[in-house]
């Protein structure tokens, strides 16, 4: 069962997206790898704390729709799994260094999958461009260099979140709204 949402007093309108959250381990793995690569490529590194892989960005959305949002989520039924984070890459177009995984779990998809068709049976916008699995771990990276060979960081996907990111001068920071588990 879903936490309550969890509604801030600011605005009519939440900011929102799903995403698969790191134990406190496998954060720890992700943000070693992020340190790697920022001796690498320079740039601004992910904070820990934020390092997260999206499912499906929504943005704004009407806070008087949560509790809809949530129920929504609520009806997708999806399998656990692992993800097995064994590239580094960067996209030089807006210089991106991520971790990603050579082979994306079915598993993986369809949850993506059953959450877009979930979102769009109830009216719901998100972002609807092909889906790519990466961790975020820099911004601003130098691009030019080669990709690093990393060790696999193998990430067990046991629940996904529905997550509100309030941008400040620190850069966004992150409350989850709901939890929902996987079988």
């Amino acid at each position: 069962m879903p936490d309550q949402p969890r509604l801030t007093p600011s605005g009519d309108v939440a900011r929102v997206f799903f995403a698969l959250w790191p134990d406190e381990g496998t954060a720890h793995l992700l943000d070693r790898a992020a340190a790697l690569l920022h001796r690498l490529r320079g740039g601004r590194r992910t904070r820990r704390q934020t390092i997260h892989l999206t499912l499906v960005f929504l943005g704004d959305v009407d806070k008087s729709r949560l509790a809809e949002l949530i129920a929504a989520a609520g009806r997708v039924v999806a399998e656990s799994f692992t993800l097995h984070l064994d590239r580094a890459e960067c996209w030089r177009h807006n210089r991106i260094a991520f971790l990603t995984a050579e082979e994306t779990p079915p598993a993986l998809l369809s949850l993506v999958r059953d959450l877009e068709v979930a979102l769009a049976g109830t009216g719901f916008a998100f972002d609807r461009r092909p889906y790519k699995a990466h961790i975020t771990l820099l911004r601003h990276a130098d691009c030019a260099k080669e990709n690093p060979a990393l060790e696999p960081i193998h990430w067990a996907a046991r629940e996904f979140v529905l997550v509100e990111s309030v941008l400040g001068a620190a850069g966004a920071s992150y409350t989850t709204l709901a939890r929902f588990p996987l079988r």
